[in-house]
């Protein structure tokens, strides 16, 4: 036996093991648990970790680290495979193979338990009788999905207990065609569980058969002259079937499958699952893991089977894999069978068209893995902040950076930014956008002033944490003036530096000459990233407040627009576009917004331009709507 495996903890407490089901913990010499695993036979699985000559590489170096051992009995091999995953999230142990983030993946939930469901996004389940689909890997993607839903299925989107005590007005989701209102009190709960059930269907990517229903219906109330309901499963159809074009067919048997491959690369895997439904690849998942190193890849595959499918709200009738499951894997599939009424199949190809779709699953998991190295490289900044502490003379890396930039057109509804770096990396939660008070017309350095005294006074006020860096977009003049607002703020040695455009040069306080460091060091990359995510962020304010300006005025001068429109408006050019440049087609595409009256508020804004336009120096025509930047 290996000399560690006398130790008195571990003697005494094999003389209590059972034969039972159960879990075992092993620790090292500090209590750590380093390894998770279940087992039919305690007893059994236990003392083989004990014996010599082991051709497993990892309990050869868990033989090495094991000081203390830690055992839960169970009554069935079901209860420990639960056990099991609910020990190694919480110990997180570094030998065993695991999900990254888990807990932080998304579900769409349909909340049945309500008499009215809705559809929204959740990252908690309740046992309450709400179905749950995903869990999804990506937020973005599960955000497009949830809004394909509410814009076939006229879903109800507010939250709020219903049926109320009084019916109220319906929101413009009910005038648009989008809900069915069910706050007025007048929609039959057996009307609107129809909707539900047709959204059911989709999220379990039954759309031939919902299509098939769809159709129905609409014929169905045509014959009856119901034109109104008639049309309502028409547009649904048209969506659904808009939405399914963009698919691609995958698998000419039609059937429902989920196809698994996985990449390694020293301790960390990547898994991709392509979730194929009706024939049609309806989804593709990646998983980070952790914990390979040492592990078989039998291993692997089954530690994430037992992970995802435990937690998953859809099993399909077969899953594509590329080899057999340990034992560990066929527990999980006589779970799903007790869970779910039926056993999915297993299916390992060798060849055909089953096998092309491993193949594919495995070159994006390879891509994925690579992708997410890279980005782990990137994001490790300390060696920039190290740099940066040595480039400005720093006691210490800072690890909380903020950087500010003056947004205005020609004096124009000027706005500031402030954005945060902690650990060299964006800290969203503390962005901030300022609007201008104190300054009209073109003063750079005042509006600096201005805003690093807001910013200063309220980190005071509020007994807050002061940056260990803050970088002013600008020259001396700026820095100047921000200097000034530091002082008056009693924060004279909080260390500040400004960054020119032009030259990418640095700017120290009290200095007119700036000093040049090397553009391509890691320190310098990440002043740049700082600054230009503060334009970045102060650009799109202004573009923001300039908008709602420029909609303020089409609502005084242009007839026909009020409130609803005007949100909505605001609502389609809040983003890159702006009201002023879009031309009549793209304003029609705003719900409300017919030719008429695209074309008078076209009219409006390039009469405005013509009328607030400005002469350069050179004689050039400068219109007031151009984006700019100071």
């Amino acid at each position: 036996m290996p000399e560690v495996v006398n130790h008195t903890l571990i003697v005494e407490k094999l003389k209590n093991l059972t034969g039972s089901p159960g879990c075992y913990l092993w620790k090292n010499s500090e209590g750590e648990v380093i390894y998770v695993g279940k087992a039919k036979n305690l007893d059994k699985r236990i003392r083989n970790y004990l014996k010599e000559k082991q051709t497993d590489l990892k309990t050869r170096y868990l033989q090495r680290e094991i000081f203390d051992l830690d055992w839960f009995a169970t009554s069935t091999e079901k209860e420990a495979l639960i056990l099991e995953a609910t020990l190694i999230k919480k110990h997180n142990p570094r030998y065993n193979v695991r999900l990254k983030d888990d807990k932080k993946y998304p579900y769409i939930c349909v909340s049945l338990s309500e008499p009215y469901p809705m559809v929204f996004i959740t990252r908690k389940i309740k046992d309450n009788g709400d179905r749950y689909f995903g869990p999804y890997t990506d937020v973005r993607t599960t955000r497009e999905i949830l809004d394909v839903i509410l814009r076939i299925f006229p879903i109800r989107k507010v939250r709020q207990k219903l049926p109320l005590p009084k019916p109220k007005r319906p929101c413009l989701n009910f005038q648009m065609g989008r809900c069915l209102g069910p706050c007025q009190g007048t929609v039959p709960e057996e009307e609107y569980a129809v909707i539900v059930n047709q959204i059911i269907q989709f999220l379990e990517g039954k759309k031939e058969i919902l299509a098939s229903e769809l159709t129905k219906r609409m014929d169905e109330y045509s014959g009856k002259l119901e034109f109104e309901i008639a049309a309502r499963y028409r547009d649904m159809l048209g969506r659904l079937q808009t939405f399914r074009q963009k698919q691609t067919v995958v698998s000419m048997d039609g059937g429902d499958e989920d196809v698994i491959a996985f990449a390694r690369k020293e301790d960390e895997g990547q898994v991709v699952l392509m979730e194929v439904r009706g024939g049609l690849l309806d989804n593709k998942k990646s998983f980070p893991l952790q914990g390979v190193q040492n592990s078989t890849e039998e291993e692997i595959l089954s530690s994430f089977f037992r992970d995802y499918y435990m937690g998953a709200g859809l099993i399909p009738a077969s899953i594509v894999v590329p080899f057999g499951l340990k034992e560990e894997g066929e527990t999980v599939l006589d779970f799903l069978q007790e869970k779910t009424g039926f056993r999915p199949k297993l299916r390992f190809p060798k060849a055909g068209e089953k096998k092309s779709l491993l193949k594919i699953a495995e070159k994006n998991a390879e891509l994925g893995l690579t992708e997410r190295l890279l980005a782990t490289h990137y994001k490790d900044q300390t060696v920039a902040l190290k740099e940066i502490q040595e480039m400005f003379q720093l006691k210490e890396p800072p690890h909380i950076i903020e950087c500010y930039d003056i947004s205005h057109f020609q004096g124009s509804f000027p706005v500031a930014s402030g954005v945060m770096f902690v650990e060299g990396k964006p800290f969203k939660q503390g962005y901030r956008k300022y609007n201008i008070r104190g300054y009209e017309g073109i003063n750079d350095p005042g509006m600096m002033h201005e805003v690093i005294s807001r910013r200063l006074q309220r980190i005071i006020n509020e007994d807050g944490v002061m940056p260990d860096l803050i970088v002013i977009d600008g020259g001396p003049t700026q820095l100047g003036k921000a200097c000034e607002a530091a002082v008056e703020a009693g924060a004279a040695n909080l260390p500040m530096v400004g960054l020119a455009k032009k030259r990418e040069e640095i700017y120290f306080p009290g200095e007119n000459s700036p000093y040049s460091f090397d553009m391509n060091s890691t320190g310098m990359r990440l002043l740049r990233h700082l600054r230009d995510e503060a334009h970045r962020f102060g650009v799109e304010h202004h573009r923001s407040r300039r908008n709602r300006e420029a909609l303020t005025g089409l609502i005084r001068e242009v007839p026909d627009i009020g409130l609803k429109r005007s949100k909505l408006l605001l609502q389609s050019f809040s983003g890159q576009k702006k009201i002023e440049d879009a031309n009549i087609a793209e304003l029609m595409k705003v719900p409300g917004i017919g030719e008429a009256l695209a074309e008078k508020i076209y009219n409006y804004f390039q009469s405005s331009a013509i009328r607030s336009s400005d002469t350069g120096a050179d004689g050039t025509i400068i219109p007031e709507n151009s984006p700019t930047n100071s």
